[in-house]
């Protein structure tokens, strides 16, 4: 007497009904890579670990990482230039992407040459972008104060003053991923479905109406995935700002990774407090994501 074969848990009729599953390995080497590191980080926030005192005994401080860093004159200072930096491109990243996108869409779509050049910027290292605008950027022999000198405008020291160093970096910043939210909003445009403007068009809709009555809402999904990659990769910009100021100067440039980078490892050794503030802007990254996802959400009901 032939037993019948025993059904397989992982059937093609289980997959197909819950594809879901197929995500399990990943899942699984993601937890494994990123979840060790990151409650270490979080015990090392909660004891006072030194590397210049490698010999004295870890003791459990609790919150008093997180305390000073709200106590903190430096620690603060970071968290305000961080914010500053991050409002200031994103916002101009996606207002000069969109703009350009509209352009490109409308008059060189057909152009490959001109796309393939304007994404060229990301494809460079920010190591060698960073030294590539410092070198434009130096007061004697950068070609940017060589323009404005021509043009009778007064040179500038544009790394050494406090008032004009952040504002250099993010010139940098935005020179070199505003082509990232232009990419991604061309790749939306080839999405949009052409029958909403042949109906708005019958109606007497201008190209104004349709584009703020049509294409921003449509687009909307991709430009929230835009603003979001750009602001979680702006939280954490280091090489940029160490190669071009240091953080300097003073501190007028030091962002939080900058100073969890020398508070941590280039001046005191204070690893824990330095994995206080990386625990931070981690729960604060995921909570403003998940903020602005559920904003988003809302919108879409209305």
């Amino acid at each position: 007497m032939s037993s019948s074969p025993k059904r397989s848990p992982w059937s093609n009729r289980d997959l197909r009904e819950n594809p879901s599953v197929l995500l399990f390995p990943s899942i699984i080497v993601l937890a494994l890579i990123t979840l060790p590191p990151f409650f270490y980080t979080i015990y090392l926030s909660l004891v006072n670990r030194n590397l210049t005192m490698p010999f004295l005994p870890t003791k459990f401080v609790g919150l008093a990482n997180y305390a000073r860093i709200l106590t903190d004159s430096r620690a603060l200072n970071s968290f305000r230039v961080t914010v500053m930096f991050l409002v200031g491109v994103v916002a101009t990243q996606f207002i000069i992407g969109l703009l350009l996108t509209v352009l490109i869409d409308k008059y060189f779509r057909r152009h490959t040459w001109l796309i393939t050049l304007i994404v060229l910027p990301m494809a460079l290292p920010r190591v060698v972008v960073s030294l590539l605008w410092r070198l434009m950027y130096n007061p004697l022999i950068g070609i940017i104060n060589y323009l404005m000198s021509s043009v009778g405008l007064p040179m500038l020291n544009w790394l050494s003053d406090p008032k004009l160093a952040l504002r250099a970096i993010m010139i940098v910043d935005i020179w070199q991923w505003t082509p990232f939210i232009i990419l991604l909003l061309l790749a939306g445009f080839e999405t949009l479905p052409q029958t909403p403007y042949e109906a708005a068009k019958v109606d007497g809709a201008t190209g104004l109406q349709c584009f703020w009555y049509i294409t921003l809402p449509l687009l909307k999904p991709i430009m929230v995935v835009a603003v979001l990659f750009r602001t979680i990769d702006a939280l954490r910009t280091f090489d940029a700002v160490f190669m071009l100021t240091n953080g300097g100067p003073g501190i007028a440039t030091e962002t939080v990774d900058v100073f969890a980078y020398y508070i941590g490892i280039a001046e005191s050794g204070n690893i824990s407090l330095a994995a206080a503030v990386s625990v931070v802007v981690v729960l604060l990254t995921v909570g403003f994501a998940n903020l602005f996802l559920r904003r988003v959400q809302q919108w879409e009901t209305y």
